[in-house]
């Protein structure tokens, strides 16, 4: 048995989708039509040069040892696109048949080893989608469908890129562990990107390890990570005791951003935005009919009772969260602090506490200015006035915000 296992998001979205039994079902029974098998074939016949066992023998035989180590049961056969020079390599599945394609001169750039490498990882793509009774292929074609769909939420397209991603880097420690060398498998990568017959691992590895100090964001390919992060994964996912600071999670997924939020991330954020709502509220004289309705604007569900994360937690999540979430915040807390007028400045001057304590007060302060119209004297003066009325609100007793 292999111990090549699906990444945790594989998991989750999975299991996401198998709590939706009617979209489950359906698509767990949509199986390809016989007509598009055949046209499939015969366009795939027309366009390629079909590689038989008889003139390349050692294709074939990298290929049972591949299916050796992965346990693949898969009916194999490997052709060479016509009129290609972009090295590239592909697989298409249909049931039990793994239909490899080669672009450009492949078979002459790359070494034997290297050639293992690419065929392994196409392969890795026949075992995802068999394991687990056809359960991630069942989940590709459904977030694939939501993705394409011109009336799903743009979360949708974000779940997809990543499941992609994450899959990529699955196909990508199949290969590892055919070759069982990350030199190999990174050399492979990168004369497949560059085009070159001649390219060091280790020198491309110092390259990747610069990039990510000076540069540590996620990716931001649709289907395939950046090379220099498949690079890093496969040598850290060897040698993991040499392992650098770095969060592969954040690599593929990266931080939060209201602008590339995948349908997880959303509930995230959702459950943050709930609990700000409790800090507005948290004092008796910010509980006005007024900001409760507001409350329930934003959630129709909303109860100012229910415990939620300590200033301290969200502080931390927003900090390293995106600019567009800390503005997005800030937003939030400027509805409250203008929504009941009968409360004049004090909310105003409450939210900027509140702020302060989120590690917003600069995004905050930049956008009350912007929306209030204030020039940078102006806000000053308003803000130490708005303080002292906060102050003596405290004074008199009113529970805030360092009391439960």
């Amino acid at each position: 048995m292999n111990t090549l296992a699906p990444f945790a998001y594989h998991n989750t979205l999975r299991d996401h989708f198998k709590q939706r039994k009617k979209t489950w079902e359906w698509f767990q029974s949509d199986t390809i039509k016989e007509k598009q098998i055949t046209k499939f074939k015969s366009d795939l016949l027309k366009n390629t040069y079909r590689l038989d066992k008889t003139s390349h023998p050692e294709v074939y035989e990298i290929i049972r040892e591949i299916q050796e180590i992965l346990f693949i049961d898969a009916d194999v056969t490997v052709y060479q696109e016509y009129n290609s020079t972009q090295l590239n390599a592909g697989i298409s599945i249909v049931e039990k048949e793994a239909h490899i394609v080669l672009s450009g001169n492949l078979l002459k750039i790359l070494s034997p080893e290297e050639v293992k490498a690419v065929l392994a990882h196409e392969l890795s793509h026949y075992l995802f989608f068999k394991i687990e009774d056809g359960s991630f292929e069942v989940t590709q074609r459904i977030i694939i469908a939501l993705a394409n769909d011109y009336r799903s939420d743009d979360a949708y397209i974000q779940t997809a890129r990543i499941y992609q991603l994450y899959l990529e880097l699955y196909c990508d420690a199949g290969s590892l562990l055919v070759c069982k060398d990350y030199k190999t498998v990174i050399s492979a990568l990168v004369k497949m990107n560059t085009g070159l017959s001649e390219v060091n691992a280790d020198s491309y590895i110092l390259q990747a390890e610069e990039i990510i100090k000076k540069d540590p964001e996620a990716s931001k390919n649709f289907s395939h990570p950046e090379a220099y992060i498949r690079s890093l994964a496969l040598k850290y996912s060897r040698d993991k005791e040499l392992s650098p600071a770095i969060e592969w999670n954040s690599l593929i997924k990266g931080a939060l951003d209201l602008e590339t939020l995948d349908i997880f991330q959303q509930k995230e954020v959702q459950k943050y935005t709930r609990d700000i709502l409790k800090l507005i509220i948290a004092p008796d004289w910010m509980n006005t009919s007024t900001v409760q309705n507001l409350c329930k604007k934003y959630f129709s569900d909303f109860t100012r009772t229910a415990k939620g994360m300590s200033v301290d937690e969200l502080a931390d999540i927003i900090k390293k969260a995106k600019t567009s979430i800390h503005d997005y915040f800030s937003y939030v807390l400027l509805d409250f602090a203008r929504v009941d007028a009968d409360l004049e400045e004090l909310a105003l001057g409450y939210t900027l506490e509140i702020a302060e304590q989120l590690q917003l007060q600069e995004a905050y302060s930049k956008i009350v200015r912007k929306e209030l119209k204030l020039t940078a004297r102006a806000f000053k003066t308003l803000q130490e006035k708005i303080l002292q009325e906060l102050v003596k609100v405290n004074e008199n007793g009113e529970n805030g915000l360092y009391q439960e």
